[in-house]
């Protein structure tokens, strides 16, 4: 990992611009030649949350996620943490999809 400084004046409208390049990681477990989605087997199953009673608290069908995912990890990911209203298509369908939603966040 590659430490650079930033160099940080405020803009006219008072806030914080940046300057520079920031930090630099070099790839370790991924090569520039294969898609890190390739790397993992996928497969599509129905998420669905019950209640004690059998009641669908949520389901949500062909929902994209890792093969070796438990079936809890993929209700969770889909109930919780996949964008857009359920039923829409805005709605988050893939892992693959988060991955790339909060990469783009994190990189901006």
């Amino acid at each position: 990992m590659k430490e650079e400084t930033l160099e940080r004046a405020t803009s006219g409208n008072g806030h914080m611009a940046r300057a520079g390049k920031g930090l630099e990681f070099r790839r370790y477990y991924t090569s520039d030649r294969v898609s890190p989605y390739d790397a993992v087997e996928w497969e599509f199953r129905t998420a669905a949350i019950t209640s004690e009673s059998g009641e669908v608290i949520f389901e949500q069908k062909n929902v994209e996620v890792p093969k070796s995912w438990s079936m809890t990890a993929t209700n969770i990911v889909a109930s919780k943490y996949f964008h857009g209203k359920r039923g829409t298509p805005e709605r988050e369908t893939s892992v693959r999809q988060l991955i790339g939603r909060v990469a783009t966040t994190i990189k901006n």
